[in-house]
């Protein structure tokens, strides 16, 4: 065999490998579905908001006015503090061209499973799921959470300029890869919250929808 013929078997073979490769990743996370964001506790700066939309885009029926008859979809919500442990969760429905406004305040640090495990920064994250229940389930406790693209969120945060002015800053959350190993792992973590808890550190949904 010709050291051309070889080396294009080579090239071949290693182009296949990483074509399996890439793809076996691709199916081990899911795209456009985890959203994720930090908080800082405000303290005497305010309450910081955050703001939840379902765009619409998982609408696939119409009724005969024209309006969605399917399309809700769960924005699975963990509140994780700085040492990495899980101080809250919860599930909000979010139907079609919808918008919910959370306090961080009230609806996401009001009610911890442990106030002393609340530290002054910490991580958001949410996860765009199906609707797997009424009212959604974070901890998947019977039904599976499937990821479904595409909520979209926001938040404000208020931020010390100088020694007294307050000045508020929005942003939007930031898309990441959602593994199966970490939608566990959230979800393990909630469970343990609402078996345990005895209805502490489960957040709430603010309003809006």
């Amino acid at each position: 065999m010709s050291r051309t013929r070889l080396s294009w078997l080579t090239f071949a073979t290693l182009t296949v490998a990483i074509v399996c490769l890439a793809a076996g990743f691709a199916t081990a996370q899911t795209n456009d579905v985890y959203w994720v964001n930090y908080y800082s506790h405000p303290g005497k700066t305010g309450d910081t908001t955050f703001h939840i939309v379902n765009p619409g885009t998982a609408v696939t029926t119409l009724n005969n006015n024209g309006q969605p008859t399917n399309g809700q979809l769960c924005a699975d919500i963990y509140v994780f503090n700085s040492d990495e442990q899980e101080v809250e969760c919860c599930g909000c429905e979010l139907t079609a061209d919808s918008e919910i406004t959370l306090s961080l305040e009230t609806d996401l640090l009001g009610n911890p499973i442990n106030a002393k495990n609340v530290t002054h920064d910490g991580v958001i994250k949410i996860v765009s799921g199906n609707l797997n229940a009424t009212p959604c389930d974070p901890a998947a406790e019977n039904t599976a959470i499937v990821p479904t693209p595409e909520l979209r969120a926001w938040g404000t945060r208020n931020q010390m300029k100088g020694t007294s002015a307050v000045v508020e800053t929005e942003g939007d959350f930031a898309a990441a890869p959602l593994t199966s190993s970490e939608l566990t792992f959230a979800e393990s973590l909630c469970s343990s919250i609402e078996s345990q808890g005895s209805g502490k550190g489960i957040c709430t949904c603010g309003y809006g929808d």
